[in-house]
């Protein structure tokens, strides 16, 4: 994923920090409203540090207000393409871990999100769910293996973020021990493995929501026209791993496909408090809505010129 950000015919490219990034889910639309409470709050961010290898760049004011589903509601099922395996790659068929067969686990679960560019590119991996790690190491590093086809939207390849998850069966015969065997048919019963590493929801956590630290603006893309008088959004879905970096940032609705790309650099770069949950880091899933900015040529200072 590019830590740079290039907007406005070429006129910013802003540096600031190398994002980190990871983490995807699959959420319904449903829950997606449970992420984040109401919500307004404007940042402006501090001038960037002084960089031998560039310019310093200040970014403007950014504002990020949550609203209702209604005033920009998701793209609809028959405008999305969701990513997928490419078909020059053979399904998922991994083996089952020997850790699991010591133990006797008879079975178990992992997610993995993927972000994809445009292209179908891998740019993170996220480990976002498992019952036991070596199920997740085992569905992540299968995940560094394969190649992926890019989301779309209304016909349009865009970035976005790709989940896929697995259910580990033995394929050898395992020896059990009754307490074994009762533990398996309370699996049985439950419906599966209960997963001991999972996202929360921004209500879930500590303070009662994410604590936002440092924001850059999304801008309008000079290809969009903006309607004169109403502001231009987008809803974005994505995580904040322990260390309040934001992972695997997914468009869910916006007035244009043309802001997309710009709405995700942007959330990229976002940064938060490290999520706790009752003093304990978590991974939080989070939908915010994100307000566009017009460039604006007079906050952002001319780069220095090297003296000869």
């Amino acid at each position: 994923m590019n830590p740079l950000f290039h907007i406005a015919g070429g006129q910013l490219r802003a540096a600031r920090r190398v994002v980190r990034r990871a983490m995807g889910s699959a959420v319904s639309i449903g829950a997606l409203m449970l992420a984040s409470p109401g919500f307004a709050q404007s940042t402006t961010p501090p001038p960037a540090p002084a960089d031998a290898s560039g310019p310093i760049t200040i970014l403007p004011k950014m504002t990020v207000v949550e609203q209702m589903m209604r005033d920009f509601p998701p793209f609809l099922k028959t405008e999305v393409v969701s990513p997928d395996f490419s078909d020059r790659t053979p399904p998922i068929d991994m083996l089952y871990p020997g850790k699991a067969y010591n133990e006797g686990v008879s079975e178990g679960n992992a997610t993995v999100g993927v972000m994809l560019d445009a292209e179908g590119q891998p740019t993170d991996f996220l480990l976002i769910r498992y019952t036991k790690r070596y199920f997740g190491d085992a569905l992540l590093r299968e995940a560094h293996r394969q190649e992926f086809k890019a989301r779309r939207v209304k016909g349009v390849a865009v970035p976005g973020r790709f989940n896929f998850g697995t259910r580990f069966t033995p394929t050898a015969v395992m020896q059990m021990t009754s307490f074994n065997a009762i533990e398996e048919r309370d699996i049985e019963i439950e419906g599966g493995p209960r997963a001991i590493y999972e996202p929360h929801l921004e209500r879930e956590i500590d303070n009662g929501g994410l604590e936002l630290t440092h924001a850059t603006i999304a801008l309008i893309p000079d290809a969009y026209e903006a309607p004169k008088g109403k502001a231009v959004k987008a809803f974005v879905s994505f995580y904040v791993d322990e260390q309040g970096h934001v992972r695997l940032p997914n468009v869910e609705g916006a007035a244009s496909v043309l802001l997309i790309p710009n709405a995700i650099k942007a959330v990229q770069h976002w940064e938060f408090k490290p999520p706790t949950l009752k003093g304990k880091p978590v991974l939080v899933f989070a939908l915010w809505s994100v307000a566009f900015e017009r460039f604006n040529p007079t906050a952002f200072p001319a780069a220095p010129t090297a003296r000869p």
